[in-house]
């Protein structure tokens, strides 16, 4: 059928337009069977919405664009790549489109190559920022012009919206773990400072470290696979490491490599702790022990939070939501 149009829909499903416009729109005041039948209507009969045109308009386009830190033009990990799987799935099943964005925490950009360009435009009706900084210019973008966004991270402002896991008691969890095995002289391998999420992350760390009184060692700025791997052959040059605690099971990998060329074994001189529980790392020699953190709940959060905001004209509370970890223990420790 050719040239479909909203009517058309609407005498199909036998409801009125506004109806069907209520279920384009995404409004919270649908029955699952309603928006269900609209929109088996819809892929049945081929109707298609003019984004670019709803946008101009005004209206809202149920489209939500998400800022991928740019880390040095090293976008997407394998935490990215999981993240934004459960982001995009989730956001089908709320009849939400997710549009990627590389964006810079340190500024937000205004040309037509990035996704504010999108937002400014009326293309997008919010935004999520996986990862944030102390005063991060894009949370003033978006605060300034009442934009409905959240931060998956944990800002030090309590008032800006957030989800995110306990940073703090990831790295808490994880350094009294490998200290209640006996373990010193523990080297905890960390991202960028800058990073809010690596911040509580050394601070729940050092707080487990002087509770059981180990030594420690913490080095940042390793935020790549390659990074871990020479850190990790540096530091074994230097230090009789008995552990190490990597923020990421990919970056762990590396730690791995330098491990075995140094002549050690996993985890009979060394143990290994990572945090993601990525698939990949249940096929490590020997398989990785890990902070959880469930992406299933954490994109839910992310997507709900932003379309809560997103339908509300007046202004709402901001809140900050914040999800435990579990740790599992694996052949690596």
């Amino acid at each position: 059928m050719g040239n479909v149009t909203i009517v058309d829909i609407a005498k199909s499903c036998g409801v009125s337009i506004k109806s069907v416009s209520r279920v384009l729109n995404n409004s919270p005041n649908v029955s699952e069977a309603m928006r269900e039948k609209v929109m088996s209507t819809i892929k049945e009969q081929g109707y298609q919405v003019n984004m670019l045109a709803r946008g101009l308009k005004g209206s809202r386009t149920n489209i939500i664009v998400v800022f991928a830190e740019r880390h040095h033009e090293e976008h997407l990990s394998i935490w990215h790549t999981i993240m934004l799987k459960y982001l995009f799935t989730y956001a089908k099943k709320r009849s939400m489109k997710i549009v990627l964005s590389p964006s810079s925490s340190e500024r937000f950009e205004g040309d037509e190559t990035d996704g504010f360009y999108l937002i400014a435009s009326g293309i997008a009706d919010g935004a999520i920022l996986l990862e944030n900084i102390r005063k991060d210019p894009r949370v003033d973008y978006f605060e300034s012009r009442n934009i409905p966004y959240v931060v998956f991270g944990e800002p030090e402002n309590p008032h800006v919206p957030s989800v995110s896991l306990d940073n703090f008691d990831v790295g808490y969890k994880g350094g009294l773990y490998l200290a209640e095995k006996g373990l010193d002289q523990i080297a905890m391998l960390i991202g960028e400072k800058k990073y809010l999420s690596t911040q509580n992350r050394v601070k729940g760390f050092m707080a487990a470290m002087e509770e059981r009184q180990t030594e420690n060692y913490i080095f940042t700025g390793i935020d790549t696979l390659e990074k871990a791997y020479h850190k990790a052959k540096e530091i074994l040059e230097i230090y009789n490491i008995k552990a190490f605690f990597v923020s990421g099971d990919e970056r762990a990998l590396g730690v791995y490599r330098a491990i075995y060329e140094k002549g050690l074994s996993i985890p009979k001189d060394i143990a290994v702790l990572g945090i993601d529980n990525i698939a990949l790392g249940e096929y490590y020699y020997p398989p990785i022990s890990t902070i959880e953190q469930d992406f299933e709940i954490l994109a839910k959060g992310c997507i709900d939070y932003v379309i809560s905001r997103i339908g509300r004209e007046e202004e709402t509370e901001h809140k900050a939501f914040r999800f435990p970890c579990k740790l599992i223990e694996r052949g690596s420790t």
